[in-house]
């Protein structure tokens, strides 16, 4: 009797043993992906020279509103009228802060300027212009389009508005998978940028 309960008990612990093992396999084979929004690679215009040091106009991006079904930290998708929240794919940072240091990041680039601020700055900090953008859409479909909409406004010093208008960008992934999206959502943000920088470079003209 006594090395039967012995027994049993052996079978038991290595069963344990065997369901931790596997358990662990389970989630080790499938980690929890991050991706973040990034500058994309941008042309300031053909035959436009290098611009001094501090001799770019000083922009203020924000604030940046977003619809509240893209307030999570998991990715989300579209198939159709329905949303699909993504289990493993996540940002690595709330989208509201990705999509203006995204905007900031290559407006910088396209009006060469090192005076480019995300909301909200210092009040000692004076800023020429000011870019207000209501995102109203920006999701997509994996191994389809990514579609972002959004109404943006340019602001003067005394908050008068100079630009009002409404970006509707449309990129394919050209591929299958969460990081063909992203990278479709950096080069819709990309078109977004350059329409601005184009307002903000024909008003410092006028």
């Amino acid at each position: 009797m006594i090395a039967r309960a012995r027994r049993g008990r052996w079978i038991l612990h290595h069963a344990v043993l065997i369901g931790l093992t596997l358990s662990s396999a389970c989630v080790h084979s499938n980690p929890e992906r991050f991706y973040v929004l990034t500058e994309v690679a941008q042309s300031t215009g053909a035959g436009q020279p290098p611009a001094e040091p501090g001799s770019g106009p000083a922009v203020g991006v924000g604030p940046v509103s977003l619809p509240g079904y893209l307030d999570r930290s998991q990715i989300v998708t579209r198939r159709g009228a329905q949303l699909e929240v993504a289990d493993l794919d996540r940002w690595g940072e709330p989208l509201s802060e990705g999509v203006p240091r995204a905007l900031a990041a290559n407006l910088a680039t396209l009006l060469q300027s090192e005076r480019i601020v995300v909301y909200p700055w210092p009040t000692a900090r004076t800023v020429e212009l000011q870019v207000v953008v209501d995102v109203t859409g920006f999701d997509g479909v994996v191994g389809g389009d990514v579609l972002l909409e959004a109404r943006w406004r340019v602001l003067a010093r005394d908050r008068k508005e100079l630009v009002l208008r409404s970006s509707t960008v449309r990129e394919a992934t050209g591929e299958p998978g969460y990081l063909a999206l992203v990278s479709a959502m950096n080069r819709s943000l990309g078109v977004l940028s350059r329409e601005i920088a184009d307002s903000i470079r024909e008003l410092r003209t006028r």
